[in-house]
């Protein structure tokens, strides 16, 4: 299981994100994400990482994501979120 967290960078996921998923061999393996936005919300970042994971299994349905303004008082969350993965 891997777990990415990134920012979202104007509408998408973060080109060095986007680099080391290509650099790595992620076949078969389980995908969590998380990530700190503005705005625009999730945009076209679990898009954008699904197209550059198509052997792996990015567990699209359990995204974490908080508003840029909110994070600092988000451990709750957090801790809820990974809670429900096992942690």
């Amino acid at each position: 299981m891997y777990q990415f967290g990134h920012a979202i960078w104007w509408y998408g996921a973060p080109m060095a994100l986007l680099s080391f998923i290509e650099a790595n061999d992620l076949s078969g393996k389980q995908v969590y994400l998380f990530c700190s936005h503005g705005t625009g919300g999730l945009a076209g970042s679990v898009d954008d990482i699904e197209d550059a994971l198509p052997d792996s299994a990015v567990l699209s349905d359990n995204v974490f994501d908080v508003y840029e303004e909110e994070a600092s008082e988000s451990q709750s969350g957090i801790l809820s979120w990974l809670s429900d993965l096992g942690y």
